[in-house]
């Protein structure tokens, strides 16, 4: 979307002209209507027989008509007047009006045109007469101290915005008074009784909470016997002053209310919004309560509105973050959503790929950017392996991906070890600091991470993103909207505010989030603007976004937020010191945070998941590393099955047989070992399968347990060799052979012993690829069809294993085309059975649907060529793909034979 860069001066005259407009409606106008047609108010109250006269006479002279038209222009005028009024008031009160029935909603809309364009108009001007001492203040005030943390109070950028809902000095009286949000299992009682000593005086906080707004979909407070988690109340700050006579009396034991025996109720809506059940929680296991700073909820400060921010604990604390090596730290949901991409890659790729028509291919792939490939395995196994979960395949992670809403909440960062999270809807976060962009980077990274499928967008402007990203391709990233300068962002900001709210008339529904279940076509990307913003532009984006929590939008700025919270960072990410409505909750905790090179790194991954070129790969077969050459100590992730043929007797069989294709497993002549190998040592033994000459130890450690300390790697690995030994002569009765053999400082299974399917496989491969005759071929590419009978290591994270998986895959997708190809012209239904089964191995292979399509209207099976085409298609949804024009064409092309 493509929006002009309008200046202040034009937002200024724009809302001089709706100023002007209102003026006009509301004073030219019955002035007008008074000079031509006189007081709407009648001299005297009419007899019924004048009445019945008037209408029974003709109207000769028109007297009736313009009586009416009169009577219609003052009633419009008095409708009008109304409705800015009421406009203007829900304004100030941070409330949406409901729609006024079809005659009179125009008229409403007007009003509410105006009214916001006013609105905003005055806070543009304001920025243009903020003196710089204003905004030196401001930054002063983020500045860390050894202090305690000041509160908003003590912000003089809070000031206007916290009226009489300020809290009172230390020279008063009243208590001061601070916001909590109810959690399950609170009461009244309970609270009243942790605050004053006494749950008596619950009645103290119901007089003092009932008045509060409510967030949305959070029902409001009307009776002291019924609170629903989500509401928020006013209780007192610190506990009562000793000797309060009014405290001492209310220690009496007396009856509590019903609230206390009748546990609050979930309200379904706030619990979603939450992230935790609805039902059946335990007290103990709901999140930590957080309590906003002591300020009341002024109207106009959109933040105090929304839900504080969630610390989630749970049994898998301490997981929710991962450290990579580079430094950077990052959540589980980003991890996650990378994981995701890695998959959306391949998958697409897999639909580009196109059959050698020569050979069977031998094609490589170019793994995921490092710290990617660390992110995914880390999510994998955290989410998966560790919970002896079956890993989901490519197709099943974008399948399920289809169904995931749109991010509502963004995930901070960790304190005590538990995510702290913030909604995103009315989010107004300011980061000032060492570590301000590294977390900015993590923030918006994960929001892009989770942007396809119009789920979230980040606005963001140039200078801002090359601050963010330095060096990085920013072209072609789903999500990511870049605009000139930060005028264009807020005026971008701005229409899609209008854009929603009128959305939301149309529909007469409450929010986004009712609007997207009402309409799941209109897409409503979760937005939020990113910027360097100066402190004159804060009360325009204040204007702007005093309703975000109702429309899905919020702001993310770098440096601070004047009316919102603000963050000051150390290069760590760790929070020493916060101002606005969640400080209390962020003090101390350590926001997530990633490197340039890392957030790079990550957007190229997003990049290529929605289809985009990759670098070309190279067709060479690389070699398995050779004990003669290569000594060095790195990991060599260049080893394919290929150019080793393994010399096996086939007389006498090895009394070990290892199943790397599919789950891995150790079998001997009397059937598998199910116990005794220890995870380490599979994961080994799969890793030796694939290096049938041999590793070192150190290119082991590096493959396998590289997130390990690297004190204790060598132990896990002599560890595994020693329980792959003893297992296996338990197992078959031999004492004396090694089973690994130990020779020039290389590690390899012992072919004598350890049979291995994969080397199988490879042996038909290479045998294919050498054969001189068609028959030749089709025998050993029969071979190959016949011996992969699963996908290699299933179930394993490594890259390895992943590189190695695709190239079987692909290798034996074009066998089967290749022996299709040899079968097509004598054979052809058992061309068109290897195709099928080859689209079965890899189902977004879109030039073999071409190729299918072609052979079954040849068979003539036109109607069989329409099915595949529609398979096809239903698998590229999961991608967020459709056929490209070749194949739209191909399916015209043979409809039209047809």
């Amino acid at each position: 979307m493509t929006v002009s860069a309008p200046t202040r001066l034009t937002e200024i005259l724009r809302g001089s002209c709706a100023l002007l407009t209102s003026a006009v409606l509301l004073a030219g106008v019955p002035t007008g209507l008074y000079a031509v047609a006189g007081s709407p108010i009648p001299d005297h109250v009419p007899s019924w027989e004048q009445v019945a006269a008037v209408l029974l006479r003709p109207d000769t002279d028109n007297w009736l008509f313009l009586s009416a038209v009169r009577l219609l222009g003052w009633t419009a005028w008095a409708v009008f007047v109304a409705a800015t009024c009421a406009e203007t008031v829900s304004h100030l009160a941070g409330r949406t009006l409901p729609a006024l029935p079809r005659p009179v909603r125009p008229m409403q809309l007007l009003a509410r045109d105006l009214v916001a364009a006013v609105t905003l108009i005055f806070s543009t001007a304001l920025a243009f007469t903020t003196p710089a001492s204003a905004a030196t203040q401001t930054t002063a005030d983020t500045e860390p101290t050894n202090g305690p943390s000041t509160t908003p109070s003590q912000n003089p950028g809070w000031e206007p915005f916290l009226g009489e809902g300020a809290p009172p000095t230390p020279d008063t009286e009243q208590p001061a008074w601070q916001t909590r949000i109810v959690h399950r299992g609170d009461t009244l009682w309970s609270l009243a009784r942790r605050a004053y000593g006494s749950g008596s005086r619950y009645t103290k906080i119901f007089k003092a909470s009932r008045a509060i707004d409510q967030p949305p979909g959070v029902p409001a407070l009307t009776d002291p016997d019924e609170i629903s988690p989500g509401q928020q109340l006013r209780i007192p700050s610190g506990p009562t002053k000793a000797g309060d006579p009014e405290a001492e009396q209310s220690t009496r034991q007396e009856r509590p209310p019903r609230s206390e025996q009748h546990r609050t109720h979930d309200h379904p809506t706030h619990a979603l919004q939450q992230g935790r059940p609805t039902s059946r929680s335990h007290p103990a296991e709901v999140p930590t309560p957080i309590v906003a700073p002591p300020v009341e909820n002024p109207p106009s400060s959109p933040e105090p509105s929304t839900p504080a921010p969630s610390t989630r604990r749970s049994a898998d604390q301490g997981q929710s973050s991962i450290t990579l090596p580079s430094g950077s730290r990052i959540g589980i949901g980003l991890a996650a959503a990378l994981s995701l991409a890695v998959a959306m890659t391949r998958l697409h790729r897999r639909r580009r790929h196109t059959t050698s028509t020569d050979d069977v291919s031998a094609e490589q792939f170019t793994p995921p950017p490092e710290p990617v490939a660390q992110a995914r395995k880390a999510h994998l196994d955290r989410t998966y392996t560790d919970h002896d979960a079956p890993i989901p395949s490519d197709a099943d992670l974008a399948a399920n991906d289809r169904a995931t809403p749109p991010p509502d909440h963004i995930t901070l960062g960790t304190r005590d070890d538990a995510p702290i999270t913030l909604p995103l809807a009315g989010l107004t976060l300011g980061l000032t600091g060492d570590g301000a962009h590294a977390a900015a980077r993590a923030i918006t990274t994960e929001l892009l991470a989770k942007a396809p499928r119009d789920r979230a967008e980040l606005l963001i402007p140039q200078p801002a993103a090359v601050a963010l990203y330095p060096g990085a391709v920013l072209e072609g990233i789903p999500g990511l909207t870049l605009t000139p300068t930060l005028t264009t962002a807020t005026a971008h900001l701005q229409a899609e505010a209008i854009h929603r709210a009128r959305l939301m008339e149309t529909a007469d529904e409450p929010d986004v989030t009712a609007l997207r279940a009402a309409d799941p076509a209109e897409p409503l990307p979760t937005l939020l603007l990113a910027a360097t913003a100066p402190a004159r532009t804060a009360a325009t984006l204040h204007a702007i976004t005093q309703f975000s929590h109702t429309y899905g939008l919020g702001t993310l700025l770098l440096g601070p937020a004047p009316t919102g919270t603000t963050l000051h960072l150390t290069d760590d990410a760790t929070v020493t010191h916060a101002e606005g409505p969640h400080a209390d909750a962020l003090v101390g905790a350590r926001l997530f945070h990633l490197t340039a090179h890392d957030a790079n790194a990550m957007l190229h991954s997003l990049r290529t998941a929605t289809g985009a070129p990759e670098p070309e790969t190279s067709t060479v077969p690389r070699p398995r590393p050779d004990p003669a050459r290569d000594q060095t100590p790195q990991h060599d992730d260049t080893a394919t099955s290929e150019s080793f043929v393994p010399s096996i007797d086939h007389d006498r069989a090895p009394p070990i047989r290892l199943q790397v294709l599919g789950s891995v497993h150790l079998h001997t002549a009397q059937g598998p070992i199910t116990t005794g190998v220890r995870r380490d040592a599979r994961d080994l033994l799969a890793y030796l399968a694939l290096n049938p000459n041999g590793v070192t130890r150190e290119q082991a450690v590096t493959a396998l347990w590289s997130s390990q300390d690297p004190h204790t790697t060598t132990t896990t690995f002599n560890t595994a060799i020693a329980n792959i030994r003893r297992t296996l002569r338990a197992a078959t009765g031999l004492r004396e052979p090694m089973y690994v053999i130990h020779t020039a400082g290389r590690y390899r299974l012992d072919p004598g012993l350890i049979e291995v399917d994969e080397q199988h496989l490879a042996a038909a491969l290479t045998g294919a690829r050498h054969a001189t005759t068609d028959a030749d071929r089709i025998a050993a590419l029969t071979r190959v069809t016949d011996l992969y009978t699963d996908e290699f290591a299933a179930g394993f994270s490594y890259g390895w294993a992943e590189n190695h998986r695709e190239h079987l895959r692909r290798a034996v997708t074009d066998a089967l085309t290749r022996l299709a190809r040899l079968l097509q012209h004598d054979h052809p239904e058992e061309a068109l059975a290897a195709l099928e089964r080859a689209v079965t191995l890899d189902p977004y292979a879109e030039p073999l649907y071409r190729t299918i399509m072609q052979l079954q209207t040849q068979l003539g099976h036109p109607d069989a060529a329409e099915r595949t085409y529609q398979l096809l298609t239903t698998h590229l949804i999961d991608i967020d793909a459709e056929p490209n024009d070749q194949t739209h064409e191909l399916r015209t092309k043979l409809q039209q034979h047809r």
